[in-house]
């Protein structure tokens, strides 16, 4: 036969910080004012090894799930299955444990301890100065992140914005350019024919002129009239 048992508190810090204090082995050992350990793999201890498990399932900052045994368990006891809940609430997050498979008849020992051990020395820790300054500094370096991040959205979507505003000038300059082009092209298409019209209308015209220029005939020159000729021995006489 095994036990469940299900606590939680209202402790005064945001979910996240509760959540990474819990994991890290440094934090958890100062909010239970008392030694923990942890490993790459999992593994962990806490309360001077009374306290050993391995997590094995973490969803931030809402959730973990641990396997979790203490000294007091029957060697031949499987490990107990710890899932933490943390949840945003007024005044801080809930701190929900439902602590699984307990061997039987240690369940009231253990939810007396999640209270006196744990939930107590947390409530005190998170509501301390030094406590209440990283918090506020964990809060003021997440907003800068988030500040960075969204400055570089901006930026990017820029970027992007001059890139498609760049990509489109250019096409319409190209459209622009071959318009004027077929413009040019037609016009001077137009220009052609037109001249052909033109020296189709001319040419006949400059041909029929030089022809008949040619066909008439010249005006013969006039001739200044000639005086008559003085008869031979005929003179007037004189008185």
């Amino acid at each position: 036969m095994s036990e469940n048992i299900t606590v939680s508190r209202i402790i005064p810090a945001r979910p996240e910080r509760v959540f990474n204090a819990w994991l890290s082995p440094e934090e958890h050992g100062k909010m239970i004012g008392s030694s923990a350990t942890a490993e790459a793999d999992g593994r962990f201890t806490a309360w001077d090894g009374y306290i050993e498990g391995r997590t094995l399932e973490e969803v931030p900052p809402s959730k973990i799930v641990q396997a979790w045994r203490t000294t007091e368990f029957p060697a031949a006891a499987p490990d107990s299955i710890l899932t933490v809940y943390f949840e945003p609430a007024e005044g801080g997050t809930k701190v929900t444990i439902q602590h699984a498979e307990i061997p039987d008849g240690q369940g009231e020992s253990y939810e007396s301890g999640w209270n006196e051990h744990y939930f107590d020395p947390m409530t005190r820790y998170f509501a301390s100065p030094g406590s209440r300054v990283r918090e506020v500094g964990e809060v003021l370096e997440h907003a800068l992140e988030e500040a960075e991040e969204q400055v570089e959205a901006v930026a990017k979507d820029a970027r992007k914005a001059v890139t498609q505003a760049t990509r489109s000038a250019r096409q319409q300059a190209k459209k622009a350019v071959k318009a004027v082009k077929k413009v040019q092209k037609t016009a001077a298409a137009r220009a052609r024919a037109l001249g052909k019209k033109v020296k189709a209308l001319v040419q006949p015209k400059k041909k029929a002129l030089a022809k008949a220029k040619k066909a008439a005939p010249k005006k013969a020159a006039k001739k200044a009239p000639k005086k008559p000729a003085r008869k031979a021995g005929k003179s007037r006489g004189r008185r």
